[in-house]
């Protein structure tokens, strides 16, 4: 049994309106439908009666809630117990990043943070996927820093965030690229553009949707990737042009392989903060020094 069912469960106990528990839990709500009632075929009993407005317990549900709560208080001792009997996690922080800021801006803050820590060890945490779970394993302690860009869709609930702080480390620039070779034709004959499009389900392409949008006429979707690394690659390889990071393309644009579509066309350039998170009820003393290192003053 996962203890994500538990979690959902007492959330969907406390708003008894499926809509808002998913809104809570930073999932949608057929993914938390079908957990509720994944839990129920386990436990072999309907937990919610949900004929009513809003939402209730059942008997069966009224008799789970306080096993419920007792499992995950039980769990939640035993994750705090085991982490400060680890000797190796007073030096460790773990880490969470976007892929595409996992290139340059990752490397980034983990040198910043050894100039004045240089015992540390860091490991960047993989599994943990999905912008939803991003925030929850912040309040669960699986990780200890997020890295990722301050967009809407990308926000945690306010009760969650009231639970977390957070600090812009830099802002980044996303502008439309595309390859010399390509771009003269393009220019003359105001022709069709090759456009290199992130997947909808990333953040990337809801930072720069806006942006695409005013070019829509135009664009003819020639490839499509969830990882910008892709999308910087075929822009390289004259196949399109893409909206990119400009610190990731600084080098060509200045040697000229690389130019900005419409540089004077600032509608068309998409600026995001680059956010840490952290637990604001974290008491590592090794990660209170890290983050107050990284809230300190920094040159541009």
């Amino acid at each position: 049994m996962d203890s994500k069912w538990l979690e959902d469960f007492l959330c969907l106990s406390q708003y008894g309106s499926f809509s808002r528990a998913a809104r809570a839990r930073h999932v949608t709500q057929p993914a938390l439908s079908r957990r509720i009632r994944t839990l129920e075929e386990t436990l072999g009993a309907p937990l919610f009666d949900r004929t009513t407005t809003p939402v209730t317990l059942t008997c069966f549900g009224v008799r789970f809630e306080p096993y419920a709560r007792r499992v995950l208080e039980t769990l939640s001792q035993a994750r705090y117990e085991l982490g400060t009997l680890s000797p190796a996690s007073e030096n460790t922080i773990v880490m969470v990043s976007l892929h595409t800021l996992s290139i340059n801006v990752l490397p980034d803050i983990i040198g910043f943070l050894r100039q004045s820590e240089s015992g540390l060890r860091f490991n960047v945490n993989s599994s943990v996927q999905g912008v939803d779970n991003h925030f929850e394993a912040l309040l669960n302690r699986q990780i200890d820093l997020l890295i990722t860009y301050d967009s809407l869709q990308a926000r945690p609930e306010p009760e969650v965030a009231q639970q977390l702080q957070n600090i812009v480390w830099r802002y980044e620039r996303f502008i439309p690229v595309i390859s010399s070779r390509l771009i003269n034709g393009i220019e003359r004959q105001n022709a069709p553009i090759p456009w290199l499009s992130y997947s909808d389900y990333t953040i990337v392409r809801r930072i720069v949707g806006p942006a695409e949008e005013k070019l829509q006429s135009r664009l003819i979707k020639v490839f499509e990737s969830g990882l910008s690394e892709s999308v910087r690659e075929m822009v390289l390889r004259h196949i399109g042009m893409a909206w990119l990071p400009a610190s990731t393309v600084a080098e060509q644009l200045a040697s000229g392989e690389l130019v900005q579509y419409s540089p004077d066309e600032r509608a068309l350039t998409c600026e995001v903060p680059i956010t840490v998170w952290c637990n604001r009820g974290e008491n590592r003393s090794v990660l209170q020094r890290c983050w107050e290192k990284l809230a300190q003053p920094r040159l541009p």
